[in-house]
């Protein structure tokens, strides 16, 4: 891992931290922390196939791990 990635790893993880804490307070809906983690995914350049990423897969709406969405059929080309 370069030192720039972890940089910039290290920086979307502190934020995502806060955004969990808002979560767990109940200042931020769970759509509005799961837009927030796209947002600053993309901001520092984190991958949404990254296992950094804070998303709970096993614990989603929709009990699952799995997905035909877009998002996914990306990260298996990469």
């Amino acid at each position: 891992m370069s030192n720039a990635y972890r940089t910039r790893l290290e920086s979307y993880l502190a934020s995502m931290l806060q955004a969990k804490k808002m979560l767990s307070a109940g200042i931020l809906s769970s759509e509005d922390y799961a837009k927030m983690d796209t947002i600053i995914a993309k901001k520092y350049g984190i991958s949404s196939c990254s296992l950094y990423r804070g998303i709970d897969l096993l614990y989603s709406r929709f009990n699952g791990n799995m997905s035909c969405c877009k998002e996914v059929l990306q990260c298996q080309k990469a």
